[in-house]
């Protein structure tokens, strides 16, 4: 059984709470900006505007085509050199999170708004309801609940893909744990083992969004 005492100290107990809070808020971040990102994307996708329509489908199909790895090294890399301005590591980790993760959320938005059964949309509009006023009022309401597992699965997803910004210097959770644990102790299984198991229960609570939504 592998020793864990070493979780105990308070200077490493404390320097792992820091790793939870640097993971904790790069995901909410990131969450809160793709899922903006990806609502307008999607938008500007079915738009009938080839100017809007047109460089929302090039953003999404070359970004999802893209490995993570690759985009985060690219904004830490070489975006500052491009817009002049130096980027620390973690608003660098926010901007490849978020602008991957928007991609992926679009084309969710976009599936939800389309499952929308057309005759809603055609009684909103005999009730006088402008373009706009339908969207908000009755199609993305139902959009929204529909793809509500799907939204949670991408961003438990997001929440896992955290770890990849160690690559630029973040310490975030599992970089931590990886310095503060003795060499070659074989603890790191046991910590992995937890992460796994949080994230195994976001993934239950997905499922059974997806099994209510059915």
């Amino acid at each position: 059984m592998p020793d864990l005492s070493w979780l105990f100290n308070r200077d490493i107990l404390g320097f792992l709470l820091g790793g939870l809070a640097y993971t904790l808020a790069l995901a909410a971040i990131a969450i809160a900006i793709s899922f903006v990102l990806g609502l307008l994307l999607a938008l500007a996708r079915l738009s009938r505007f080839p100017l809007l329509h047109y460089p929302a489908l090039l953003y999404i199909e070359i970004v999802r085509s893209l490995p993570l790895l690759l985009i985060i090294f690219f904004t830490y890399f070489a975006l500052p050199s491009l817009i002049g301005v130096r980027l620390e590591p973690f608003t660098a980790g926010v901007i490849a999170l978020s602008g991957f993760t928007a991609a992926l959320v679009a084309e969710i938005i976009r599936a939800g708004i389309l499952s929308v059964n057309r005759g809603l949309v055609e009684a909103a509009q005999a009730q006088g309801f402008t373009p706009v006023q339908s969207l908000r009022l009755v199609i993305l309401p139902i959009a929204l609940r529909r793809m509500t597992p799907a939204l949670v699965g991408q961003f438990i997803t997001l929440l896992k893909d955290t770890s990849l910004t160690a690559v630029i210097g973040i310490l975030e959770l599992l970089r931590r744990i990886i310095f503060a644990q003795p060499p070659f102790d074989p603890g790191l299984r046991a910590d992995r083992a937890h992460l796994l198991r949080g994230q195994l229960q976001l993934s239950i609570v997905s499922r059974r969004l997806e099994e209510r939504q059915a």
